[in-house]
């Protein structure tokens, strides 16, 4: 008999997978990008493997569409049973076989032409999503095998981030500058959009080509730079993935409401223009930056962390 503090803690375990996959079911721009695509792709000559399942609605939806074969792996025993109860819903059921577990970890035959996988996460890559596809193409896919995304991309570009308040605490008649120096070290999710403002050009900050790719991304030292003749409307770097999923179909994660762009807030340089480069560290679980403002024999330099934050906070 399972104790209630399991019973508890798989209640507040499937609450949360269930919050999080409404919020993906409700994205209607990245719905129509991977369904537009799939469109695209499938004929009825396809056998689609989709790893990352999820509620499994591409591996439905390419079942419906007319696919001879379709396989969906997906990690969350949860999830399992719902990728067959919707398949039944869709009278599907006969054409989809449902796997749980790692995909890196599950024997397949190699006969699958096409693949798709939504493991893209907030920061493009921290999903593993090239780990998975390298492990596919060298195990399940056939040769020239399609692939849904195609290339997958970390796009930065300076901004202004409107203040949710005018001073912390909210109510209060007392000063909390040292804990919002701390908060600098660490990225905000943007879950409301509507406060930024883009002040640059977009710039790649990497690109992988799914279709050639040998070896995961090095994901340090990711640099970009822009020449500026005004600081005084940047407080920030956005960072936000986007994907070609196939030929014609874009999308971009900054336009969907279920994935949320990164801000790594900066300080106000002292000098108004000249070369403005933000450099990123992200190979580790926590994102380190820094950024800089040059011009001719002058440069100004700012370096935000975690490690920082807990340096600080366990000073003697």
């Amino acid at each position: 008999m399972k104790s209630k503090d399991s019973i508890s803690d798989q209640a507040l375990h499937i609450h949360h997978l269930l919050k999080a996959h409404r919020e993906l079911l409700e994205d209607g721009v990245r719905n129509r990008a991977f369904y537009e695509a799939l469109q695209k792709r499938v004929t009825r000559n396809s056998v689609v493997l989709d790893v990352g399942s999820g509620t499994g609605i591409w591996a439905i939806t390419a079942a419906l569409i007319g696919a001879r074969k379709v396989v969906a792996i997906e990690r969350d025993p949860m999830l399992i049973r719902l990728i067959k109860n919707l398949a039944r819903e869709n009278r599907v059921q006969d054409k989809i076989e449902i796997i749980a577990g790692d995909s890196r970890q599950i024997t397949l035959s190699r006969e699958f032409n096409l693949f798709i996988s939504e493991t893209i996460g907030n920061s493009a890559f921290e999903e593993e999503i090239v780990p998975i596809l390298i492990d596919a193409k060298n195990r399940f896919l056939k040769r020239n095998a399609d692939l849904i995304p195609r290339t997958v991309s970390l796009i930065a570009a300076p901004a202004y981030l409107k203040s949710e308040s005018k001073k912390l605490p909210l109510g209060v008649p007392l000063s909390c500058d040292y804990f919002n120096s701390l908060s600098m070290n660490l990225p905000l999710l943007l879950r409301d959009k509507s406060r930024l403002r883009l002040v640059g050009e977009r710039r790649e900050l990497l690109r992988v080509d799914l279709r050639t790719v040998k070896k995961p991304p090095v994901l340090s030292n990711l640099t970009a730079r822009w020449k500026v003749n005004n600081t005084s409307g940047i407080n920030c770097f956005v960072t936000w993935a986007e994907a070609t999923l196939t030929e014609g179909v874009e999308l971009s994660t900054l336009n969907t409401t279920s994935w949320t762009p990164l801000a790594y807030m900066i300080k106000p340089f002292g000098g108004s223009s000249g070369e403005l480069t933000f450099t990123l560290e992200a190979s580790g679980k926590s994102n380190f930056w820094s950024s800089s403002l040059s011009k001719g024999r002058t440069e100004e330099r700012q370096s935000y962390s975690p490690v920082l934050a807990f340096a600080s906070l366990n000073a003697p």
